[in-house]
């Protein structure tokens, strides 16, 4: 940056200064005032050209100022950081509630009873995988096997806060079409949940299986899993998952399907949720990244509905829907290009069909929420098919990678 942009950026600065004193306190500056810099201002010296510059002392900060003296970063300019009292509110509200459930630490529900003990109690058997959420571990206490996901309390809010909300999800619910979670450590560094211990997710079992799709009959059981959890965290919890996607779906070696992963889960106020800077775009509704006039995009659970479609199609064709190497290809598809769908000339029965073509309706205010998919054809006929995915499951699972 050259010095006249510099100074440019100082005056600019000086300038935010003063108006925001005027509408804090009511008064402004009666005296011109030149910028605190100790460089020159260049734009003035071509005026007059053979005049010698005189090097000028900062002025010094008027003693009613409300904000004192920065150090300049590298372009010379003080930042504002007005957010700053937010900013230690918003951290001072996550180290209370971390404290009000460190109370229970240590507290694990096994066989009908609570065990008092510490993570160092717990003997590793093997690593998972990590992901998004943190680092997966198999482990074990007094023959419970468990998965145990760790999550580093990094200081960072907007981590605590996912944190929170996936320990306070799993903890408060009652179905079984969700991960149970055994109890959970505290620490000043991390946070270590017990959760139950499943197979595999959808998205490394499709990577596993050939050919690497999902009949139909078993894209059913697994449907009426995924809406049955859905509508659970919607009617019982006010809450939209808003993170659908094949790696937080769950499968064990029973063919129980069950939805894990609530860090960015959304309360739902009036059945809607206003942020929008929360799931896996390739994943979204085409809603989420159309904000309105005053830039925000309230949504509710049918974002989550389309991310089930799209899921769904993946598992009947066993790759991603949209085309493209990069995330900014995919998101320009989903925006640009018809919603993905099945057809019958696939070998697709019309009822599942019609279900994916409801769920990826990209006019959102057509597209039916879970009570509407509960009574389709394909929900209802998967809910009573005879198939068992248990066994499908454990004879792909011993397939030979």
């Amino acid at each position: 940056m050259d010095h006249v942009s510099i100074q440019g950026k100082i005056r600019e600065f000086e300038a935010r200064i003063r108006r925001w004193r005027q509408l804090k306190f009511g008064f402004g500056e009666t005296t011109h005032r030149r910028s605190t810099s100790q460089e020159p201002t260049k734009a003035c010296d071509r005026d007059a050209p053979n005049r010698e510059h005189l090097q000028r002392k900062p002025l010094p900060i008027c003693s009613t100022s409300p904000l004192p003296r920065k150090q300049m970063n590298h372009n010379g300019i003080s930042p504002l950081n007005f957010g700053a009292g937010r900013v230690n509110t918003e951290n001072d509200e996550v180290n209370r509630r971390f404290e009000a459930v460190r109370a229970q630490s240590g507290l694990l529900r096994l066989g009908g009873k609570i065990e008092k003990c510490s993570y160092g109690d717990l003997q590793f058997m093997e690593d998972i995988g990590h992901g998004s959420c943190g680092h997966v571990q198999k482990m074990q206490y007094k023959g419970h096997v468990m998965a145990v996901k760790q999550m580093a309390r990094t200081g960072n809010a907007d981590v605590s806060r996912r944190i929170l909300m996936d320990l306070d999800v799993v903890l408060r619910c009652q179905s079984r079409h969700i991960v149970i979670c055994y109890g959970f450590f505290i620490t000043d560094s991390t946070v270590y949940v017990c959760m139950e211990l499943m197979a595999t997710c959808l998205d490394r079992f499709l990577a596993r299986i050939n050919p690497k799709r999902v009949p139909e009959p078993y894209i059913g059981q697994m449907t009426v899993s995924i809406i049955s959890a859905l509508n659970y965290l919607k009617e019982g919890m006010s809450i939209i998952h808003r993170d659908v996607k094949p790696s937080n779906i769950l499968l064990d070696w029973d063919g129980n399907v069950k939805l894990c992963d609530f860090g960015i889960a959304g309360q739902l106020i009036e059945s809607k949720v206003f942020t929008r800077n929360a799931g896996c775009p390739p994943y979204m509704a085409p809603e989420r990244f159309q904000p309105d006039v005053n830039g925000m995009a309230p949504y509710d659970v049918r974002s989550d509905v389309w991310s089930v479609g799209i899921t769904l199609v993946e598992l009947a064709r066993g790759t991603y829907p949209y085309p493209g190497g990069s995330e900014f290809e995919i998101l320009t598809a989903l925006l640009q290009m018809p919603a993905p769908s099945l057809s019958v000339e696939e070998g697709f029965t019309p009822e599942f069909c019609n279900f994916v073509e409801l769920c990826l309706n990209k006019d959102v205010e057509k597209r039916p929420k879970y009570d509407v998919l509960m009574q389709h054809p394909f929900y209802l006929r998967s809910l009573h098919d005879s198939v068992n995915l248990g066994d499908w499951f454990q004879d792909h699972m011993s397939q030979e990678e």
